[in-house]
């Protein structure tokens, strides 16, 4: 059973420096976002928050759109955010021929944004549910946020230490496998899988072998890591 969504995530640390006011660096906003992007977030009551929220969606696009394009570049301007209004939690990404929906949570110290596969022109009509179904009726997502005062228990597999990088990128990891114990699933593996460019994203492994009914996203920054997975209902 192949995967029918992709996911991604990304979180922001409000507190890290230069996150605050960084609406002000022009050099920065040219090179990041759309003349329309940059609009909204100078217009909007919250600018900060404004941006960091649009920075996280283009993030958590590029994050899908690696799973499926070999080899894709992320320049943040061809990730365009279209937002459903101000305040607002969801929005789309367009890049390419790809429609990718996010959804936002900000917090006092954070902002998380986790997004999924909507369709491509190319192949969702393989994609949608049968018989009238509904989307939570097959399948179900899970995400955790973990600040680093709090402990992650457990240890990474051999396979898992290959592509493991940093402390959070080890702690994202074991965030995921405790998700993947909602589904009851146990001794599954979050590994990168090695390609001709490098390393692929992270996929759910078991005894070495994808999970391809699932996906997850990892994600990290200064204080906190995040992670999310979705899975068959």
């Amino acid at each position: 059973m192949r995967t029918r969504w992709w996911i991604g995530n990304d979180i922001v640390d409000l507190a890290e420096p230069g996150v605050a006011g960084k609406e002000g660096d022009r050099r920065f906003m040219d090179r990041v976002f759309t003349p329309s992007e940059r609009a909204r977030i100078l217009d909007s009551p919250a600018p900060t928050i404004a941006l960091w929220k649009t920075w996280a969606a283009k993030e958590t696009a590029y994050k899908i759109a690696a799973k499926l394009r070999e080899g894709v570049v992320f320049a943040h301007r061809a990730f365009e955010v279209e937002p459903d209004g101000w305040p607002s939690r969801r929005a789309r990404v367009r890049f390419e021929n790809l429609d990718i929906r996010v959804r936002w949570v900000v917090a006092r110290d954070y902002v998380h944004c986790i997004g999924h596969m909507a369709r491509t022109r190319a192949a969702c009509a393989a994609w949608p549910p049968r018989g009238g179904e509904r989307a939570r009726d097959w399948c179900r997502l899970f995400s955790g946020i973990v600040h680093e005062a709090q402990a992650i228990d457990g240890r990474l597999t051999t396979a898992e230490q290959a592509s493991v990088h940093s402390t959070p990128s080890e702690r994202a990891r074991l965030l995921a496998r405790r998700l993947m114990e909602r589904w009851d699933v146990h001794g599954a593996e979050i590994v990168r899988l090695w390609r001709s460019w490098g390393w692929g994203p992270p996929v759910v492994a078991h005894e070495g072998a994808p999970l391809t009914a699932f996906d997850v996203s990892l994600s990290h920054d200064g204080r906190f890591v995040a992670a999310a997975v979705i899975g068959p209902a």
